[in-house]
């Protein structure tokens, strides 16, 4: 595997800040952490709910993927319903510091100390009991995706969407930033990624995984040495559901010879694909947020085999006919217009 950069535990809490928002936290905790929710979950009654969700929310987009399409055999509630592979959690909130509609609507950063993964989960329920000593609750997922396991020490915290803590990255490539970070639906870290060694972000690079979901995360969790070893920053699946896999103050492997000042971008889609509908709605706010937020016109935003600096020989068919009929930048630049609005 690539050789870990030696990081402080204060340098890559730092770059979550710069990356989930920035500036003060408006909730944070560090200390144990156990496991909770789904089919297995026998330490919650049948019947038990969720401080944070109702019955309702099963039929909302935007928290239905939390939850099985059916509840196991012999349960009603929502807590043995929850989708155990999914990234959720629970804390001990203080509602009149993180109202629960704050609460729904937000993604809290879940930190491994030990290792430096980091990933991003939706919060769904109050607890653990005080008397377990214990300062959170995660889903099998997230435990598992960090490399976790019951009594492991992690750090949870949420950070503003937007506001004037949040308007600059820790980093210098921010600017002010009227606009809230798209969602993130889940943060998986890949291992292919570098320093930008101080490089800034000047330009977007748009992808077409050529791929399933499934086999773009595994191409980018597979930090082989003998592998191809690539990565983007994010992820968009046809559904307009965002997965990030590289933060944005790190080098993703996603286009040679540009990646030091770029954001990359793939687009789940097989090369004859147009974008769905609700992918080029998630993908043109995600590249409206990135231009506000690191100053880049909209003019740097690039197909892949179009960019400034990209150098494998021969070329590459990415991102296809994604972006309209022709295989050009032109494409590109007239969908980025008609689609992406910045202020």
């Amino acid at each position: 595997m690539k050789k870990a950069r030696k990081t402080t535990k204060m340098a890559m809490q730092n770059n979550l800040k710069s990356d989930y928002g920035g500036g003060a936290s408006i909730f944070q905790v560090t200390g144990k952490m156990s496991t909770f929710g789904g089919p297995d979950d026998h330490g919650m009654d049948p019947n038990e709910g969720l401080a944070l969700f109702e019955p309702i929310d099963l039929n909302d987009p935007r928290y239905s993927y939390l939850f099985l399409s059916a509840p196991p055999p012999g349960t009603s509630g929502l807590g043995r319903r929850l989708d155990p592979a999914q990234f959720y959690l629970a804390c001990r909130w203080d509602y009149t510091q993180t109202p629960r509609q704050i609460l729904r609507n937000s993604l809290a950063t879940v930190f491994n100390p030990q290792n430096g993964r980091s990933l991003s989960a939706r919060p769904v329920d109050w607890g653990p009991s005080p008397d377990t000593n214990r300062v959170a609750d995660l889903s099998p997922g997230v435990a598992g995706a960090l490399g976790l396991n019951t009594d492991d020490f992690v750090t949870v915290s949420i950070y503003p969407a937007s506001g004037p803590s949040a308007a600059v990255a820790d980093d210098g490539h921010g600017s002010s930033n009227p606009r809230p970070k798209p969602v993130i639906k889940q943060f998986v870290e890949s291992p292919n990624h570098s320093s930008r060694n101080g490089a800034k972000i000047e330009m977007v690079v748009l992808h077409c995984t050529e791929a399933s979901l499934k086999a773009t995360k595994a191409e980018f969790q597979n930090g082989d040495p003998s592998g191809r070893q690539v990565s983007a920053h994010y992820v968009v699946d046809k559904n307009g559901d965002i997965y990030q896999m590289v933060q944005d103050s790190d080098r993703a492997n996603h286009c040679k010879g540009a990646n030091q000042n770029s954001i990359g971008i793939e687009h789940v889609a097989e090369p004859t694909d147009a974008l769905t509908d609700p992918q080029a709605k998630s993908s043109a706010a995600l590249i409206a947020w990135l231009l506000e937020q690191y100053d880049i016109p909209a003019a740097n935003v690039y197909g892949h085999n179009f960019t400034p600096g990209y150098n494998l020989p021969g070329g590459t068919s990415c991102p296809d006919n994604l972006f309209g009929p022709d295989h050009s930048q032109a494409a590109v630049a007239a969908w980025v217009k008609n689609n992406v609005v910045t202020s």
